[in-house]
């Protein structure tokens, strides 16, 4: 990419292709899972050129003829998506399903773990204070 080549956000394109982030960014994603390279910047993010927007620009004009998405997404990058074998995308959405289910049982079982620890302790700090108070009445009899 020549240094005078625009670059968009994601924001600004979805602005100028009149379409939600959350859209462009499912669009983006399909592009990428049928190989359509797309730059990023230094965090990791899409960084959009002119040929993106074309690209796009294109997408939203064979999906407003009424073409399949998946047709649409194979006509703009030459690749099918097979039916034996997920896109990439699908992996990531089972996989963030999969470790949700994870992180929510591994803090509920932290938290048990923490309520339990904590009720010993206070359990100690009582023993030790009962036995403090008995030591006092004792004194005093």
């Amino acid at each position: 990419m020549s240094e005078q080549e625009m670059q968009y956000t994601a924001k600004d394109l979805a602005a100028s292709l009149d379409v939600t982030t959350s859209t462009l960014r499912r669009w983006a994603i399909a592009l990428e899972s049928a190989h359509y390279p797309f730059q990023r910047n230094e965090k990791g993010q899409r960084i959009y050129t002119e040929q993106d927007i074309a690209t796009f620009e294109e997408l939203k004009k064979l999906l407003g003829e009424k073409m399949t998405f998946a047709d649409a997404i194979q006509q703009l990058t030459g690749h099918t998506k097979t039916n034996e074998k997920k896109s990439e995308t699908e992996k990531l959405n089972v996989t963030a399903e999969e470790l949700e289910k994870l992180v929510s049982r591994a803090v509920k079982k932290a938290v048990k773990k923490a309520v339990k620890k904590e009720r010993e302790k206070l359990f100690k700090q009582l023993k030790k204070q009962m036995k403090k108070e008995r030591n006092k009445l004792k004194e005093k009899s």
